[in-house]
């Protein structure tokens, strides 16, 4: 049973941006049920078929980018996922209690099992190349910029799996131009604006810490949400003859969402040929993308109804470091390149605290999330570039690529569309900014529980 790859429609780069585009998609469900990986949510794959973009002003050209983006292509980051899915089948063989396709399932999960044990949260081979891709093409469209001796500054959180997607770039650009000057660092002391959902941003409270905080406000309804549209017994039904085997493995919910993590992951790692989906109803695949989906937007989104925006304000610190960094590097016009390594959460809020139309969108129910917000649009290699341009007489212009397609900013644009002053595109950063200090200085972190 090959794995299917389904063709993927891609989103018009000229007249809409990117993200306004898939915004105004009808309806997530019916994109999975056409391509099941997306259910994956932000373990969906990057799409290097990518439309030309729009061409700079008559006069302009590009001298610097500032750049976020995401590890490459990993594996769950559960191995206990793994292990748990092949000792519930592998018991249930011995017992006698496989169905055939329960058989079938564990024919194909033996091979696979290999690969995956030991190795979560791994970069995979299809990461680096990922990345290797994005950085060959950042190079060829900015040729001009990455000359001999030119400098680029790439820093990276300190987990390996951005450490190693941050020298899969750089390494490529040497291969492009082996006399760039790279400067590569790994460090606590870049952590602050790398990844400010951390304790070393000293905004951030321990309640506050990471994207599946189990003090967060939203869990209960989170929990609530899973046992609603769950149905263990509809999947695990067909593969095994009798379920009480289930409970000595672990509660059904988290055996049911650890096979969905076992199905999302084949379409990351590049030695797993056989799709796992078909073992999981269409509608359960939808229903587990629907819960996965909400815990996204209530950690890091656009939500209201329970932390009143203080996540997302958290990323203030990395559209600082974007302005200071640029401020610094445009009056100095010593760097080609800024390079920022780390995490999907990140660029989530990023695009909140940006009013990116389509992402910025408060809901009124939790039913309301998967027709706002579409977590398979944060895909492994998710980047963001702001590529800086310039004329004779030294005005510059900004433009933000967002997985290396345009996408339009809340704001007057030049004249020319997905082109933006630096000084409105700054002075707009800059109040949205004050806007996310005060949300963090009037709410409060969870309580601890």
């Amino acid at each position: 049973m090959k794995k299917k790859f389904v063709l993927l429609l891609t989103a018009a780069c000229l007249g809409l941006g990117f993200l306004t585009a898939n915004a105004q998609q009808t309806d997530a469900l019916d994109a999975i049920r056409q391509d099941p990986d997306k259910a994956g949510n932000v373990f969906y794959m990057y799409n290097h078929d990518i439309p030309p973009c729009a061409k700079a002003p008559k006069g302009y050209k590009s001298f610097y980018i500032s750049h976020y983006g995401r590890h490459g292509a990993r594996n769950h980051s559960s191995n206990k996922d793994f292990d748990v899915i092949y000792g519930l089948f592998t018991a249930a063989r011995q017992r006698g209690l496989l169905t055939d396709r329960g058989t079938e399932f564990l024919s194909l999960y033996e091979k696979a099992y290999p690969v995956l044990r030991g190795r979560a949260s791994d970069l995979c081979d299809l990461g680096f190349q990922q990345q290797y891709k994005i950085a060959h093409n950042m190079y060829a469209s900015h040729r001009h910029m990455f000359k001999s001796g030119a400098r680029v500054d790439a820093v990276s959180t300190i987990v390996p799996r951005c450490i190693l997607t941050m020298s899969a770039f750089t390494d490529q650009l040497l291969r492009e131009n082996s006399r760039l000057e790279i400067y590569k660092q790994s460090s606590e002391s870049t952590m602050g604006y790398l990844n400010p959902f951390s304790l070393f941003n000293p905004d951030v409270h321990e309640t506050d810490e990471g994207y599946n905080n189990k003090y967060a406000y939203w869990q209960k309804d989170f929990r609530a949400m899973c046992k609603e549209k769950l149905h263990p017994a509809e999947v695990f039904g067909p593969l095994i003859k009798d379920c009480s085997i289930l409970d000595e493995f672990g509660k059904p919910l988290d055996l049911e969402m650890a096979l969905f993590s076992v199905a999302s992951n084949v379409q990351v790692n590049g030695q797993l040929e056989d799709s796992f989906w078909p073992f999981i109803p269409m509608e359960e695949i939808c229903n587990i993308y629907e819960c996965r989906n909400f815990r996204f937007y209530a950690s890091k989104s656009a939500d209201t109804l329970y932390q009143k925006g203080r996540q997302w304000a958290f990323a203030w610190r990395t559209m600082q470091d974007i302005i200071d960094k640029a401020d610094a590097d445009i009056a100095s016009g010593e760097y080609a390149a800024r390079l920022r390594f780390g995490h999907d959460i990140i660029v989530m809020s990023l695009l909140v605290l940006l009013d990116i139309d389509g992402y910025n969108k408060p809901v009124g129910s939790i039913g309301e999330v998967k027709d706002v917000f579409r977590s398979y649009d944060f895909p492994m290699s998710l980047n963001t570039q702001f590529v800086f341009y310039k004329n004779r007489s030294g005005d510059v212009l900004v433009r933000l690529l967002y997985n290396e397609r345009d996408l339009a900013l809340p704001i007057p644009d030049c004249g020319t569309p997905y082109f933006y002053c630096w000084s409105d595109f700054r002075d707009f950063a800059l109040q949205r900014i004050a806007l996310a200090k005060n949300i963090i200085a009037t709410t409060q972190a969870p309580p601890k529980k």
